[in-house]
């Protein structure tokens, strides 16, 4: 008796997984679109409210400044951290749709801290449950947002062609508050997981700050990788928009593209290949890749040109956040972790609209992510500790 009772109890609770799995990787999938929405539409953001290059520039910089503290602000209960970043995204949307001129900057930045919060604490909680499958179900996490992200451009081309944003904020709205009723009343915390989490802090021996500097090269990365997809998914639509001015609505190819690139070599990331081609192959042919890419996109800035660079770039890119994430971790399963790297995110765009206002062309902007580009070479080839240093075996064989 006791027998059948704990075989239905462990098929319902593998029915609760497998249910929660899919609403929080559909729930990631829809803040990929969301991060991604603001680079999408920005040639209409700016033409409805007066932008230049570097105004632009800046409201990225608020958008993922706000994200990044949403990532420091999300505590150790994830699941209340995730229904707060929810709630935040429904109430910052439906402000989105009546926001003026003065009030745009405030309002990106309250939608910023609800993404930050919900990315960052889904991320932690899928860590946190993976056990030793973490890398791969980041890789996988990850694969789902970039879905996401991929299907935006798609999905808001039509509003390129008008300046009424009012339908599409709504309907991020609704999706939003969707996700925050199933967080609300399906998702659970697991009291073993933030017992395990402040067992792991405990453990930490005297040497910590050895042992933190041991991962700055790998941070450095980490910021990197996020500063140069960020910029390139928030600047292509407009860099293509600008080199066909009369197809407006086909600058989102570009970005759509670009995002394809990461689906792509996400999902093959999150498959055992990885594991055969290794961390540090992977690692400099996605390096090459992007490089390669971006010299194209600055060097030939025509419409065929800009969409094989950007699914180029996307094919280089889309491994190495996962990676690098995954490793980081395994040492320090925290939302501090998100916040350093989501630096990058609001460095390198809001980098790339000054340059290209200073020098009055975006093949000057772009400059920005191409130096990203240089420093992730260089870290890697003379960096030490964590750049070097391989995933555990564990990683290495899910990756």
């Amino acid at each position: 008796m006791s027998g059948t009772t704990e075989t239905a109890a462990a098929e319902r609770r593998a029915g609760t997984g497998v249910a929660s799995s899919l609403a929080l990787g559909a729930g990631f999938a829809l803040t990929g679109a969301g991060t991604i929405m603001l680079g999408v539409l920005l040639p209409v953001v700016s033409q409805k409210w007066g932008l230049r290059d570097d105004q632009a520039g800046l409201l990225f910089f608020v958008q993922f400044l706000g994200s990044s503290l949403g990532a420091i602000f999300s505590g150790r209960n994830r699941v209340r951290s995730m229904a707060a970043g929810y709630g935040l995204l429904v109430a910052s949307a439906c402000a989105l749709a009546f926001a003026g001129r003065e009030s745009l900057f405030v309002t990106f930045f309250a939608f910023g801290l609800g993404l930050g919060m919900a990315m960052t604490s889904t991320n932690l909680l899928v860590s946190d449950r993976a056990g030793d499958e973490r890398a791969a179900k980041l890789e996988r996490l990850n694969f789902e947002w970039s879905f996401g992200a991929m299907l935006a451009p798609l999905g808001l081309a039509p509003f390129l062609r008008g300046d009424d944003l009012r339908l599409m904020f709504f309907t991020f709205a609704g999706l939003f508050l969707l996700m925050f009723l199933w967080v609300v009343f399906r998702e659970r915390q697991e009291p073993s997981v933030a017992a395990g989490t402040a067992r792991g802090k405990t453990g930490v021996p005297g040497g910590r700050f050895a042992s933190l500097l041991s991962l700055v090269p790998l941070l450095v990365l980490a910021v990197c990788a996020v500063g140069a997809e960020t910029a390139l998914y928030e600047w292509l639509t407009t860099y293509s928009h600008r080199a066909s001015p009369l197809e407006f609505g086909g600058g989102a190819i570009a970005t759509a593209l670009f995002m394809l690139g990461v689906v792509c070599s996400r999902l093959i990331a999150s498959t055992r290949l990885l594991a055969k081609l290794g961390r540090k192959q992977t690692l400099w042919l996605s390096l090459l890749a992007v490089a390669i890419a971006l010299a194209a996109l600055i060097a030939g800035p025509h419409r065929l040109v800009i969409d094989l660079a950007a699914a180029l770039a996307g094919l280089g890119i889309g491994p190495l956040f996962p990676l690098v994430l995954s490793y980081l971790l395994e040492r320090s399963p925290e939302g501090w972790v998100l916040a350093v790297s989501g630096l990058g995110s609001m460095i390198f765009p809001w980098l790339t609209g000054v340059l290209s206002d200073h020098f009055g062309s975006l093949r000057y902007g772009l400059l920005a992510p191409c130096g990203a580009a240089l420093l992730m070479i260089l870290v890697s080839a003379f960096g030490v500790g964590a750049a070097r240093t391989p995933l555990p075996h564990s990683s290495q064989n899910q990756a």
